[in-house]
């Protein structure tokens, strides 16, 4: 078991995406009930651009281990390339209590600017800035959060707790925040070529 973890984890790093998923899916068939074989299954496939499939092996493991958080902070993420913000608004509620606590409080946030809901999303980005020089940082430039710029808090030096993540950890959520900005991107240029040509 632990000679699969170390050889699709050195797969993953390497980028070499198809015989990661090949040895992860087969260590599925031998062990159908370890939930971080189903969550880096779901990092091949999102790198793959498998949403669905990824999704799936997402919900496998937090079906299996409920404290999953990453898991529920990726389905999040994939919700929100799909635009289903009501299912990404969920997940990252229960992404909330693990290690990507100030992540989901600044997805939160966002969402609440999509929604409108800008007392709502103020509140949520001050729990993400309130401790973390980053994330004021990052707010402070996000376009989103330009109405709402004079509410945000900033970090309070004895409470600051910086994101600490593995380098594959990093990458997914890069990935996965960059795929999001791309067809974001791609559906406001369709939006606008629909409207021009009608």
């Amino acid at each position: 078991m632990k000679q699969v973890k170390c050889c699709g984890e050195l797969l993953l790093e390497r980028e070499n995406f198809k015989k990661a998923a090949h040895i992860y899916v087969q260590a599925i068939k031998n062990n159908t009930n370890k939930p971080d074989l189903y969550y880096n299954l779901g990092i091949v496939y999102s790198r793959i651009n498998e949403f669905s499939l990824a999704k799936e092996c997402y919900k496998k493991a937090v079906e299996l281990d409920s404290n999953l958080y990453n898991a529920y902070y990726r389905l999040g993420q994939i919700s929100l390339l799909y635009r289903d913000i009501d299912s990404a608004e969920k997940y990252f509620m229960q992404s909330i209590d693990g290690e990507v606590e100030l992540k989901a409080y600044y997805q939160l946030a966002k969402i609440y600017m999509m929604k409108n809901n800008k007392n709502k999303a103020a509140v949520f980005l001050n729990k993400a800035t309130n401790t973390s020089r980053y994330y004021y940082d990052l707010a402070c430039k996000e376009p989103i959060f330009f109405s709402i710029k004079q509410l945000i808090s900033k970090p309070q030096d004895n409470l600051i707790k910086e994101l600490k993540e593995s380098k594959k950890e990093k990458n997914i959520s890069e990935y996965l925040d960059n795929t999001y900005n791309l067809t974001k991107i791609l559906n406001e240029k369709e939006n606008n070529h629909k409207k021009y040509n009608s």
